[in-house]
């Protein structure tokens, strides 16, 4: 099966997908699930900044991806980028087989940012889900804030440099 990304147009879509993933994690971690406004998906969806990743026509992943900063930059000075995007709303289908589709959405969301032009890439966490931020150190983010509010909260940034993909290896 081929993991094959869109831009999602469905907007109910994203938002089930993005609210069964928070489910599973909160269970997963002991942790409460975020509460995700419909209206901010519906705009995210609108503005064609989510990206759909389906198998075999079945909605699996969805991340957004954007120009457009997805959180208070003053939550902590980002080291310094020309170009910076932003991801958010990393989620996955719960059950898939594939134990990869996380890192595949966020491989998929440096990609297009790499297209568009951007030299980092820049996401919020929540450090209460250990698995997400180990992904997203893995694949050479660093972390440069952290919040203790609640929810508690991480910014991160990727550096990217032209011709190389997540994690440090050539393309």
């Amino acid at each position: 099966m081929t993991l094959y990304w869109q831009t999602a147009r469905d907007a109910q879509t994203v938002q089930a997908l993005v609210e069964e993933s928070d489910r599973a994690a909160a269970l997963r971690t002991g942790t409460p699930a975020p509460r995700r406004r419909t209206a901010a998906t519906q705009h995210l969806v609108e503005q064609g900044s989510v990206r759909l990743g389906t198998l075999d026509g079945v909605p699996v992943a969805t991340v957004t991806v954007g120009a457009t900063p997805s959180f208070d930059a003053a939550a902590g000075p980002p080291p310094s980028a020309r170009v910076p995007w932003y991801m958010q709303r990393l989620a996955v289908q719960p059950g898939v087989p594939d134990r990869f589709l996380g890192l595949h959405a966020v491989r998929h969301a440096v990609e297009w940012a790499t297209a568009a032009g951007a030299d980092a890439l820049r996401a919020e966490a929540n450090p209460d889900l250990p698995d997400v931020l180990a992904l997203l150190t893995t694949l050479g983010f660093v972390r440069y804030a952290t919040a203790d509010t609640v929810p508690r909260r991480t910014w991160l940034q990727l550096p990217i440099r032209c011709g190389t993909n997540p994690g440090g290896g050539r393309r």
